[in-house]
């Protein structure tokens, strides 16, 4: 079944709060902690996040939050 443009919103909002608090993060954390869903969706969204400049990826497995989305939420940069 396709993901609702609902839902595809979502799954990203879901994964930039976590990614704003969190100092760095994983395909994993996000599938242990935000969504439940296959790792292939995970990825998806965050090459989406990354391509709009929402989060870095730092070493082959690793992302972080940018300023951007620190500024969005709020968060102490």
């Amino acid at each position: 079944m396709r993901n609702t443009a609902l839902e595809i919103f979502e799954n990203r909002f879901d994964i930039l709060m976590f990614a704003a608090h969190a100092k760095t993060f994983n395909v994993t954390d996000i599938f242990e902690a935000v969504l439940d869903t296959s790792r292939m969706t995970i990825r998806k969204c965050l090459k989406d996040l990354v391509d709009s400049g929402y989060i870095e990826k730092i070493s082959v497995y690793d992302f972080q939050a940018t300023a951007k989305t620190k500024e969005l939420f709020k968060v102490a940069l």
